[in-house]
């Protein structure tokens, strides 16, 4: 039991940062089969709440699914799989921590998974 004159504990400035992931992780996870607009864009406003988004790493991850979800909005295109391989990068780079080399063939993957659907946007 905490002592009404003790100070508060300080939270760490990365303890929001994993509360976007976790719930990104949950929304992600409850997508359905087929395209839902709505759950995808409020999938897409948790994603946008995470302060480093474009940053390296975890936020250039972020940063991808953004536009993969865009992508899919703007074309009506759909594939849950897509999404969850980019949530899971997501995991990987903020619980690992991968080094450059690794950290840019998990970024070429995630290229090659947007550029499927940057194609049928072109068309």
């Amino acid at each position: 039991m905490r002592d009404d004159n003790e100070t508060p504990k300080p939270v760490h400035r990365r303890a929001g940062d994993a509360d976007v992931l976790a719930l990104a992780e949950g929304l992600a996870s409850a997508l359905g089969r087929t395209l839902d607009r709505t759950d995808l864009d409020v999938l897409r406003t948790v994603a946008e709440s995470y302060p480093d988004v474009g940053r390296d790493g975890a936020g250039e991850v972020v940063a991808s699914l953004k536009g993969l979800i865009d992508d899919f909005l703007a074309t009506d295109a759909y594939d849950r799989e897509a999404v969850l391989v980019h949530v899971r990068a997501w995991r990987f780079m903020v619980s690992r921590k991968p080094d450059k080399r690794e950290r840019l063939k998990i970024l070429s993957g995630l290229g090659e998974v947007r550029d499927l659907y940057a194609a049928s946007r072109a068309a």
